[in-house]
C-alpha cells in the first residue's frame, strides 16, 4: 500500500500532477455552478497554476541540487506526512 501512496505521490509533485489538479479544479468549480464565461473563473485558474507551477519548479531545483530522483522525494514527502518523528525527550 505504501509503495502505491509514494508512486501517486510522484506523480502529483511533478508538473503533470499541478496540470491534472488544475483542470480537477476546473471540473470542480463547474460543476458548483461557476461562470467560466466570467473573468474571476479564470483568474482562479490562473493564480492556482502559476502558484502550483512555481512550487513545481522551486522542488525540481531543490531535488536537482540534492541529487535526488523523483521516487526518493517521495518516499521523503511518505516518511513526513506519516511517520512523523518523535521529539527528543518525549515517549
Amino acid at each position: 500500500m505504501s509503495h502505491t501512496i509514494k508512486l501517486l505521490l510522484m506523480w502529483t509533485l511533478s508538473p503533470l500532477g499541478t496540470l491534472l489538479n488544475t483542470g480537477l479544479l476546473v471540473v470542480a468549480l463547474l460543476m458548483w455552478g461557476a461562470d467560466a464565461g466570467r473573468a474571476p473563473f479564470w483568474l482562479a485558474v490562473g493564480i492556482f497554476l502559476g502558484v502550483s507551477g512555481w512550487l513545481d519548479v522551486r522542488a525540481y531545483m531543490a531535488q536537482r541540487r540534492k541529487g535526488l530522483t523523483s521516487f526518493e522525494v517521495a518516499e521523503a514527502v511518505y516518511e513526513r506526512l506519516w511517520h512523523p518523528r518523535r521529539p527528543e525527550g518525549r515517549t
